[in-house]
């Protein structure tokens, strides 16, 4: 392996393995041998084949760390890798499929990323995979994500879930998503918090801090509608 190479793996498993679980053992690879590989496995035009081919000729480890390398490159997100990323978001192994959601949200390509990002959020995901997930939809995003958002939001049982979905809705403008921000003040973790209220910040160009209920009579003031104007009939 070369000394270039060598580097980058290095670089890989210290920088963008981060999110990864520590525990997993790394292992440096000759990306100059394995991503013509991995791409000629998902040279089909069957996505099902395709998946399948990947899977047979690379490891999990070699999956994960090939989706590491090939999203810091400008080429990164050209479409055969997107469509490299698309497969190996359903890959069997929670860490493949997380650092798939990762290489998916740094592609600001929502068209064709937003699809797995939502399905990374569902709750029987792995934790890892629905945090990649939540973080990617932060920079791409689009409406059809605002929905999946609110209810993990609300629901997620991990903190930098619910932290990154309150980030993710700075970009929505809804009353559904400004109450389920509102609602967000009062969550446990101080981080989500925060988050909440510096998205209602950006998305409402309102600030009345951390207090709930200014927040709430700012809401109530701002979307309940006017009673409707009785007429009176004629004499």
């Amino acid at each position: 392996m070369t000394f270039r190479a060598s580097c980058y793996g290095l670089l890989a498993a210290t920088c963008l393995f981060a999110a990864c679980d520590s525990t997993t053992s790394h292992t440096s690879h000759d990306f100059n041998e394995l991503v013509p590989r991995m791409m000629k496995a998902i040279d089909s035009n069957a996505p099902a084949e395709a998946a399948g081919n990947l899977f047979n000729v690379t490891s999990p480890d070699e999956r994960r760390d090939a989706i590491a390398y090939l999203q810091t490159k400008p080429y990164g997100h050209g479409a055969p890798y997107m469509k490299a990323y698309h497969e190996l978001s359903t890959d069997p192994h929670p860490m493949v499929r997380a650092q798939a959601m990762s290489a998916l949200g740094t592609s600001y390509q929502p068209a064709l990323a937003l699809p797995d990002l939502i399905r990374g959020l569902n709750k029987t995901e792995d934790v890892q995979v629905r945090r990649d997930a939540s973080y990617g939809l932060i920079t791409t995003w689009g409406e059809a994500a605002f929905p999946s958002l609110i209810a993990s939001l609300k629901d997620d049982p991990d903190e930098q879930v619910r932290g990154n979905c309150a980030r993710a809705l700075a970009h929505a403008r809804s009353q559904e998503a400004v109450r389920a921000l509102i609602d967000a003040l009062s969550d446990t973790d101080a981080g989500v918090v925060k988050f909440a209220h510096d998205s209602l910040v950006a998305a409402t160009g309102q600030n009345h801090w951390y207090d709930t209920r200014a927040w709430l009579a700012w809401y109530q003031q701002t979307y309940t509608p006017p009673a409707a104007t009785q007429t009176q009939p004629a004499a």
